[in-house]
This record gives structure tokens, sequence and C-alpha cells, in this order.
């Protein structure tokens, strides 16, 4: 008779155990949505950038990679999140935030811009990225995706003019 009890004791616990675990994995999964939600959030919040194209005009194709920078300002009352970003060619390279990213892949983490705040986009280009003979004018974008609806996108441009031996 007590083994009897036992056992039905036991299915009640495991019962009970069950039932937990499942509300548990209801409420741990809309966390997580709610937490999707909250990264995938629009804003209205507007971003400007002070000067949108740099010309580094004469650059020595051996002189090493050269940069520009960009001030991006959010112009709005909510924070501005930078979701995303790639360049439009492998011989540059851009930074903001934590975030680093080229042609093909980006590392780090969404980079946030804060109501009234600004960050520094940086674009490095090397000129020695196609060979020695890739001499010529060149311009290159660095794009931005955000959760702005007002600046879903950010456009910043340069443009050079590589050449071989500018000092002699």
């Amino acid at each position: 008779m007590t083994n009897k009890i036992s056992n039905g004791m036991n299915k009640y616990i495991v019962g009970i155990i069950g039932i937990l675990a499942i509300i548990f994995l209801v409420f741990a999964v809309d966390a997580q949505n709610n937490k999707k939600q909250e990264e995938n959030k629009q804003v209205a919040s507007v971003i400007t950038v002070e000067k949108t194209m740099y010309n580094f005009g004469d650059i020595d194709i051996f002189d090493g990679k050269v940069s520009a920078t960009y001030t991006l300002k959010n112009e709005g009352d909510e924070d501005v999140k930078i979701i995303s970003a790639v360049t439009s060619c492998a011989c540059t390279e851009g930074e903001i935030g934590n975030m680093r990213f080229g042609m093909h892949s980006a590392t780090g983490e969404q980079v946030i811009i804060p109501a009234g705040g600004e960050e520094i986009l940086t674009a490095t280009f090397d000129p020695l990225a196609h060979g020695p003979n890739g001499t010529g004018k060149a311009t290159r974008q660095l794009m931005l995706k955000t959760n702005s609806t007002e600046t879903p996108e950010i456009e910043v441009r340069f443009e050079a003019n590589v050449i071989k031996n500018k000092n002699e």
C-alpha cells in the first residue's frame, strides 16, 4: 500500500515538474521574442553626415594605406542602431564603434548612436590592393544600414587618384 502511495506521489511530482518545465520554456521563448522585437525596433531619428565625400587627391600606390573620417550625428530623440555595414571593394575597410567591416564581412557588435550623439566612421583605402599596376582614379563607397525609418541607409564615398612615384 505504501508503494502505491509512493508511486502516486512520484507521478504527481513528475507531472508538476513537467508542467513547470513547459511554463518555463514558454516564458523563455516569449522573452527571446520580446528581445528580438526590441532589437529590430524602428525609430524615427535622423542620422546626418557632416561631409559625405572625401577626396584624397593624388596618392602614391606604394605609400601605404590612407584613411578618411566621417562624423555621423543622431539629430533625433531616439537611439539609432547601425545594424550592418559593407564596402564597395575589398581594397576598402570601414570601422565605426566596435564594428569593423569590408566588402564581404563585418565583425563586432551593432553600434548605437545615442539621441543627440555622434559616432566617427573611418574609411581605410589600400591603393596597392589591386596590384602594382592598379593606378588611376578610384571611387569607393561605405554603406551602413540602420533601424531608422528616416535614414535606413547611409552612404559615404571617397575618391583618389592612385599614381606611381608622385615624389619623383
